[in-house]
C-alpha cells in the first residue's frame, strides 16, 4: 500500500483513502488519510526545510531537478500506468503527460540557473546620486501546491519543478482521487537529491486538509489548479500570501467564413474530446460563421462520431472514462436539462457507467449550465454567428477567460481577435486546447489569478530583493 511523505518520512496510517481504477471501478492502492494534525507536523518541518532549501545553491537545485526529469523518462511506462489506471487517461494521452511532465522539468532545472535581477540607476533621481545598488530574487519559504486530477503528474511537475528552483519548501496536496503519480513523483525527488523535508506529499480529502494549510501565516505561496469555487474558497481563507491559481474557464473557439476548414475540423475533435472533456482550455464552446455553418458541423459530428470511447488502457481509444461515475451522472443531467429547454443532441448523449459519450449540442439557450458554466465533460455547444462582432460578443459573455481560439486568415480579423477577446491566452489558427511551459499560463476574471509557465512560476514563487550601497563621496560630509 503507498504511504505519503511527512516531515522527511515516508509515513503510513490505520485509516486509509482508497485509489479506483477510473475504468473498472476496482480497488488498485489505498493511501493515508491525514487530518489537520497532520498539518501542523508539515508545516512545524517545513519551516525547517525552507532553511535548508533557501541554502542550496542555484547549480544544486538545478542538478536535483534534472535528475528527477532523467528519472521520470526512465520509468516513464510505470507512470504511464498509474495514469491510464488511477485517471483514467487514454494510454496514448498518458505518454503525452509524461513526456510533458519531463520537459516541464527539464525547463525548471534551467531556470534555476536564470534567477537573477538587475542593476537600479539610483543617481537617476537627485537623492539616489550618492547610492548604487541591484536586485536580486530570494525563495519566499514555503509554498502549498494543490493540484487536481486531470493532470495528476505534470501538474505536480508544474509547481514543485519552479518552487525547487525558486529554493522553496513544498507541501504538496494532490487531488484525493488521483495521489499515487503525486506519490511516486516524490520517490523520484527524493532519490534525485533533495533535502528530505523539502517536498511533503499530505493524502486526503481536500476539506480536511486545505483549509488548514492556504490559511497558515507560514505559507507564503498557494499555488492551486481546480474550480472555481475552491478558488474563491481559498482566497477567502488564505490572508495575507501570494495566490497562483488556475481556475478553469469556458473556452471558445471561432471558426470565421474564410477559415481554413480542414485545418480546424482536424484539430476539433481531438481537443474537444480529448481527456473525456476534462481539460480547461478544451473548446466547449464551438462558434461557426453562419455561411459554413451546415456544412462544417455536419462534417465536425461524423469526425466526433468516429472516436473510439472505452478502455484507456487499450493504445485505439480515444476517450475514457471521467474521473467517476458520479461526474458522468452530473454530466448527463447538464445536457438532459439543454434538451429540455430546446438544445438538439447531434451526436452523442449517452453514458454507460463512469463514461460519457463525445456530445455535439446545438441551439442551446444562452442560460443553460453547458453555455454558462465550466462542464469539465466530454460535451461541446456549437452556435451560429453572423458578425465578428456577434461572435468577440458571445465569447466575451460568460465569467471566465482562459484562453480562445479562432481560425481566420485575415490579418485584420485576427488582430481585432487578440485585442478584443478577454482571455488569458488567444490562439490564431487553432483551437483553444493549446499551452506549453515557455508562455505565460492563465487566465482572467474568474480563470484565476497569476501565470504558470516555468518561468513565471519561478517568478512568483521568489521575491525581489534590493540592495542599495551608500557611497560616500570625497566632497560631501559623511552624514
Amino acid at each position: 500500500m503507498a504511504r505519503a511523505l511527512l516531515a522527511g518520512r515516508w509515513t503510513d496510517l490505520d485509516e486509509r483513502l482508497p485509489v479506483l481504477n477510473k475504468y473498472s471501478g476496482q480497488v488498485i492502492d489505498a493511501v493515508p488519510l491525514f487530518t489537520e494534525r497532520h498539518v501542523d507536523l508539515a508545516l512545524g518541518s517545513a519551516e525547517g526545510a525552507a532553511r535548508v532549501m533557501e541554502k542550496l545553491p542555484a547549480y544544486k537545485r538545478a542538478e536535483i531537478v534534472e535528475r528527477a526529469a532523467h528519472m521520470v523518462q526512465a520509468n516513464a511506462s510505470a507512470f504511464e500506468g498509474i495514469l491510464v489506471a488511477e485517471a483514467g487517461i487514454p494510454v496514448k494521452h498518458a505518454k503525452v503527460e509524461v513526456g510533458r511532465a519531463i520537459v516541464t522539468l527539464n525547463f525548471s532545472a534551467e531556470e534555476a540557473k536564470r534567477l537573477s535581477g538587475e542593476t537600479i540607476p539610483f543617481d537617476a533621481q537627485a537623492r539616489g546620486s550618492d547610492r548604487y545598488g541591484y536586485f536580486m530574487r530570494k525563495p519566499v519559504g514555503i509554498i502549498v501546491a494543490i493540484t487536481a486530477f486531470n493532470g495528476p503528474l505534470l501538474l505536480v511537475c508544474r509547481k514543485i519543478g519552479p518552487a525547487i528552483a525558486a529554493g522553496n519548501a513544498s507541501i504538496l496536496k494532490p487531488a484525493s482521487t488521483t495521489p499515487l503519480s503525486a506519490i511516486k513523483f516524490a520517490e523520484a525527488i527524493l532519490d534525485a537529491g533533495l533535502p528530505p523535508e523539502g517536498l511533503q506529499v499530505l493524502t486526503g480529502r481536500g476539506a480536511n486538509l486545505g483549509r488548514k494549510l492556504v490559511s497558515d501565516p507560514r505559507v507564503r505561496v498557494v499555488s492551486l489548479t481546480g474550480g472555481a469555487e475552491a478558488g474563491a474558497d481559498i482566497a477567502r481563507h488564505a490572508g495575507v500570501k501570494r495566490l497562483i491559481m488556475e481556475l478553469g474557464s469556458i473556452c471558445p473557439t471561432i471558426v470565421m467564413d474564410d477559415a481554413q476548414q480542414e485545418l480546424a475540423l482536424n484539430c476539433l475533435p481531438e481537443a474537444a474530446f480529448g481527456l473525456a472533456g476534462q481539460n480547461c482550455i478544451r473548446p466547449q464552446r464551438l462558434l461557426v460563421h453562419e455561411r459554413i455553418y451546415p456544412e462544417f458541423v455536419e462534417d465536425f459530428v461524423q469526425r466526433t462520431s468516429k472516436l473510439v470511447v472505452g478502455d484507456p488502457s487499450s493504445e485505439r481509444t480515444d476517450v475514457g472514462p471521467l474521473i467517476s461515475e458520479r461526474e458522468a451522472v452530473r454530466v448527463e443531467t447538464w445536457v438532459r436539462e439543454a434538451e429540455e429547454v430546446g438544445a438538439k443532441i447531434l451526436t452523442g448523449g449517452q453514458r454507460d457507467g463512469p463514461i460519457y459519450y463525445p456530445t455535439i449540442l446545438a441551439d442551446c439557450p444562452a442560460d443553460t449550465e453547458v453555455v454558462q458554466q465550466e462542464i469539465f465533460g466530454p460535451v461541446v455547444v456549437v452556435e451560429k454567428f453572423s458578425s465578428l462582432d456577434d461572435a468577440i460578443a458571445k465569447s466575451n459573455s460568460t465569467a471566465y477567460g482562459l484562453q480562445a481560439g479562432i481560425f481566420t486568415q485575415n490579418i485584420d480579423v485576427a488582430y481585432r481577435a487578440v485585442n478584443e477577446l478577454h482571455f488569458g491566452g488567444v490562439l490564431i489558427n487553432d483551437t483553444s486546447d493549446f499551452n506549453n511551459d515557455l508562455m505565460p499560463f492563465g487566465g482572467n476574471k474568474q480563470s484565476g489569478i497569476g501565470r504558470e509557465g516555468v518561468r513565471w512560476a519561478v517568478q512568483e514563487m521568489s521575491d525581489p530583493r534590493s540592495v542599495i550601497y551608500r557611497i560616500p563621496r570625497p566632497d560631501r560630509e559623511l552624514a
